[in-house]
């Protein structure tokens, strides 16, 4: 059977008192290409959004006009290269409620971010995910979080993800989430 693509990164996730703003959660990313051996691992799966719906379509695998088979997190790369000029290949994958599904690249917003949901282990449900809202950078040269822009070094889909970014001390345990009020992740690149 066909999984969602995922992409495995280290780190944790710190999360909003539920009962308060629709329980946020922040990843507080130490490491964007583990080892397949690390510690802390998490695996975020990057959503297409579905033009005039926004409803989410998470890639298994694309095939192109030619026949060709595109598999991994190239998918992601392959869309934002390739979108425009072969509206007629055809993306595999699943909706939200982790249905299987197939659509044309047409029908994606292709300039939309990407939302982004984590899970504990790559065979863990796509309904049991946990989206993602802020992604938070240690650096020991801040003494508070500092909202910041995308760094540039990031590979899709990461730097696609509809997100903010912020740098924050290496030691930081808890997350003020009524910064986020203030910011919200664009939804179009």
């Amino acid at each position: 059977m066909a999984k969602a693509v995922a992409q495995r990164v280290s780190g944790r996730l710190l999360r909003e008192n539920e009962a308060k703003r629709n329980g946020r959660t922040a990843l507080f990313l130490t490491n964007s290409s583990p080892d397949a051996a690390a510690e802390d691992l998490l695996f975020l799966r990057f959503a297409f959004v579905i033009m005039g719906t926004e409803a989410p379509l998470f890639p298994s695998f694309l095939i192109d006009d030619w026949g060709g088979e595109v598999r991994g997190t190239a998918v992601y790369r392959w869309v934002k290269e390739n979108g425009n000029q072969f509206p007629r290949a055809e993306i595999f994958g699943f909706d939200g409620q982790g249905n299987e599904t197939q659509r044309f690249v047409r029908e994606l917003e292709l300039y939309a971010k990407l939302p982004c949901t984590a899970y504990a282990t790559r065979e863990t449900p796509l309904t049991e995910g946990t989206p993602v809202h802020a992604i938070l950078l240690p650096d020991e040269t801040v003494t508070e979080p500092v909202k910041i822009k995308r760094p540039s070094a990031l590979k899709r889909p990461l730097s696609a993800a509809r997100v903010t970014w912020w740098q924050v001390p290496p030691t930081l345990s808890t997350f003020d989430f009524s910064l986020l009020d203030e910011t919200q992740a664009p939804d179009f690149i």
